[in-house]
């Protein structure tokens, strides 16, 4: 049986790993390695098809971008199960994926950014393509390139530059793109969002808190009311009545990309805000109270940095007894976890709550987001709009979920 795949060579392969290529793919489709199979490993391969480790490498890519095979991280190199289609036939998309602060290679794993920027290439078939991060200046825009013929789409993720704190890519690297449709990924700035949208390509924002876009744009956000009602009631349940809201504080984005660190931080003093998702939290939080039949005063809604969890607790234990919280419903896990810590260094047990994509495994109850479920969904929202450019935008809510049942009470 004859290679099926074209031989045509492309730019910039040299004979060498042109040879090791058609090897490669002839053992593919005469099913030496057949759909979901392992291929060796790469440190076997050379020996196998006698050439050089860096000849294989650069084959084994070419292979990843034509969809012939996955990379799993890991686990090794797979045969793909099955050809995917292109994502609009008869057409190679170019598509944008906006972060909030600056692309660099370990912030894909580890970071909600990361988390759903892997759901999005997931829902358009690029997961185990190879990623080409961009060399740029500390000035310049960060990004990094997926890129898969068989799939018929190039993905570009952007990002501020090193040094920059506006929190959303420079507006003119979007431009250049030329993107035929935009994920915007957790960018609150409403100024840059209105220009972003002028642009006119087809846009989804993702983790954007309020709805003063619905109306130009799709929306993704995430659902804090079945997380926070869950929390609420399992804290109750262990006996928590008086509970009390920490929500964030942030500090502002920087005016501009050109100011110096130190410029940027004589800006920020003294300016600061609440963090947008908090009032969806403490909204949720109200209502998973109201259900109970528990009151929540004024008194008992904070909002802190991060890192101020400290002195917020040595005020609330300046309180009567009676008055001090039972537990805390948190903006994050890591708020939770540091006012549990505070309390019980003063020999004061409380519980808490609060939201994280990986659970910091403490004594807190993890109220959990999915950032690749919202990457996902958000793609696949995106991939439809390009489908049907006419329907009506669409909001939608990923919801959080409260383990609250797999939690132990923490011991008194």
């Amino acid at each position: 049986m004859r290679n099926p795949v074209s031989t045509r060579r492309r730019p910039g392969i040299s004979p060498k790993h042109q040879r090791v290529l058609e090897a490669l793919r002839t053992q593919i489709a005469e099913g030496r390695y057949p759909p979901g199979s392992r291929l060796p490993a790469e440190t076997e391969l050379p020996g196998m098809l006698h050439a050089g480790k860096q000849t294989v490498v650069r084959a084994l890519n070419e292979l990843v971008r034509e969809g012939a095979i996955v990379r799993r991280r890991g686990d090794g190199t797979y045969v793909a199960e099955h050809q995917r289609p292109p994502l609009l036939p008869g057409r190679h998309l170019r598509l944008g994926v906006l972060w909030q602060r600056s692309v660099m290679a370990d912030r894909l794993h580890g970071t909600f950014q990361g988390a759903m920027t892997r759901g999005a290439l997931a829902a358009w078939g690029l997961d185990g393509v190879s990623l080409e991060w961009m060399r740029v200046g500390e000035r310049e825009t960060t990004r990094g390139v997926w890129t898969s013929v068989p799939r018929g789409v190039t993905v570009e993720a952007l990002g501020e530059s090193v040094y920059s704190r506006e929190r959303h890519p420079a507006l003119e690297a979007v431009k250049a793109g030329r993107y035929d449709g935009i994920l915007a990924l957790s960018i609150i700035e409403e100024p840059w969002i209105e220009e972003l949208l002028a642009l006119g390509a087809p846009t989804v924002l993702v983790d954007f808190p309020n709805e003063r876009f619905a109306a130009r744009a799709d929306q993704v956000y995430v659902d804090a009311l079945p997380g926070y009602r869950a929390a609420v009631r399992a804290l109750a349940a262990r006996g928590a009545k008086r509970m009390h809201f920490v929500g964030a504080k942030m500090v502002a984005a920087a005016p501009s990309a050109e100011m110096t660190p130190e410029e940027v931080k004589a800006f920020q003093r003294g300016r600061e805000r609440i963090d947008p998702d908090s009032f969806l939290r403490l909204s949720a939080f109200r209502a998973g109270m109201d259900e109970l039949g528990l009151a929540v005063r004024e008194s008992e809604v904070h909002f802190e940095h991060h890192g101020g969890e400290a002195a917020l607790a040595a005020r609330l234990m300046a309180l009567p007894e009676a008055e001090r919280p039972e537990a805390f419903v948190c903006h994050s896990e890591t708020q939770a976890e540091a006012l549990i810590k505070a309390f019980a260094a003063r020999g004061v047990c409380v519980q808490g709550a609060g939201t994280t994509e990986q659970s910091l495994g403490g004594a807190a109850l993890p109220i959990r987001i999915d950032g690749v479920e919202l990457g996902r969904t958000a793609a696949e929202l995106l991939l439809w709009k390009l489908q049907r450019p006419q329907r009506a935008p669409l909001r939608v809510g990923v919801p959080m979920e409260c383990a609250a049942a797999a939690q132990p009470v923490a011991a008194g």
